[in-house]
């Protein structure tokens, strides 16, 4: 079946981007090995906001939301604290390059994240040790049973390991992680929503 030329010049056209889209698909690749350099700490906090500000200037200020709105999306409820305030810091750099900053809003918003994060982890750390506290007499009973009805009296028994694996399989911990990740998870998603309005 022949092509009609309109549907020819069509099929020609798709793979051809406009200038802007050339322009901002560059942008983009720039902004993704910024941050790449960033994350593996080849670059610091003000070195990310120089060039952020040489972008700006050249006319190219939609940067700015798109590196926060990457850099937010950086954070985890799991991140550790040193990935965490490397986030903030070059979030809250890059909202001194706007003109309509809302430093403050922004901030207040980054503790409140950091907030539920922490909260999130000392509650997780917390339930995971009563449950290890409930299994160690258990298990230290069931060593002591072992060793006595073993012959050979060279044996070692590894308490400590065998309360972390046992914790780690038990259904209470299995459960307690799964309605614990949804509840804090939603938490979360709804307080990064908020703060990406911000941007």
């Amino acid at each position: 079946m022949e092509l009609s030329p309109l549907a020819k010049e069509k099929l020609a056209k798709i793979g051809e981007l406009s200038p802007g889209e050339k322009e901002r698909l560059k942008i983009s690749e720039k902004l993704t090995q910024l941050l790449a350099d960033y994350f593996t700490k080849r670059i610091d906090v003000n070195s990310l906001w120089l060039e952020l500000k040489k972008c700006k200037e050249q006319g190219h200020e939609s940067i700015i939301r798109e590196t926060q709105i990457r850099l937010l999306n950086a954070i985890t409820l799991t991140s550790n604290q040193a990935d965490f305030e490397h986030c903030r810091n070059a979030l809250l750099g890059c909202e001194t390059l706007k003109e309509h900053s809302r430093y403050s809003d922004l901030e207040h918003g980054l503790k409140m994240l950091e907030s539920l994060r922490l909260q999130y982890q000392q509650e997780k750390e917390r339930a995971f040790n009563n449950i290890k506290q409930s299994i160690q007499q258990q298990v230290a009973m069931a060593a002591r049973q072992v060793l006595r009805q073993s012959s050979n009296r060279n044996i070692s028994i590894d308490i400590k390991g065998s309360v972390e694996a046992t914790a780690r399989t038990n259904p209470q911990w299995r459960s307690f992680l799964l309605e614990h990740d949804r509840i804090y998870g939603q938490k979360f998603d709804e307080l990064v929503a908020r703060v990406k309005r911000l941007l």
